[in-house]
C-alpha cells in the first residue's frame, strides 16, 4: 500500500501511524462503531456509506479455566484501576485502542460471540483451516 502497488488496505493503526503522520497514506474510514480518538476527523465506515461493514480488533486478558472467582475479580478490578489512569488511557488511545473494562461474564459472552461471528465469516469465505 505504501509503495503504491496496492491502492487500499485495512490496517491496525500502529502499523500505519508513521505513514499517516508523514502523509504517505490517508485514512478513509475507521471500521469500528465509533471514531478513534487518535483519528478524530476520520469517519467510521457507516458514516462513509458502508453501514454494514464493521470490524475491529480487540485484546483481552484471559486466565485458565477454573481460576478461582476471587482471583478473576481481583484481576478485573486491577485492570479497571490501571485503565482509569489518564496516562495509561492516553497511551492506548494514541495507538488507536479504546480501552474498556467489562465484567468477566460480559467478557465470556463477548468472546463466544466473536468466535461464532468470525468462524461463520471464515467458513462462508471458504478459507481452509490451518493445521
Amino acid at each position: 500500500m505504501i509503495a503504491g502497488a496496492v491502492p487500499l488496505g485495512f490496517q491496525w493503526l500502529p502499523n500505519v501511524l508513521g505513514p499517516l503522520n508523514s502523509g504517505g497514506a490517508r485514512p478513509l474510514a475507521v471500521a469500528g462503531k465509533n471514531r478513534l480518538p487518535a483519528l478524530p476527523k476520520t469517519p467510521t465506515t457507516a458514516e462513509a456509506g458502508l453501514p454494514e461493514y464493521e470490524a475491529s480488533g480487540w485484546f483481552a486478558m484471559q486466565v485458565p479455566r477454573g481460576t478461582p472467582k476471587d482471583i478473576v475479580a481481583r484481576i478485573n478490578r486491577e485492570m479497571a484501576e490501571a485503565l482509569a489512569d489518564p496516562t495509561v488511557r492516553e497511551r492506548f488511545e494514541q495507538q488507536g485502542a479504546v480501552p474498556r473494562v467489562i465484567s468477566p461474564e460480559e467478557a465470556t459472552k463477548f468472546t463466544s460471540t466473536e468466535i461464532v461471528k468470525w468462524r461463520d465469516i471464515i467458513q462462508k469465505a471458504g478459507i481452509p483451516q490451518i493445521q
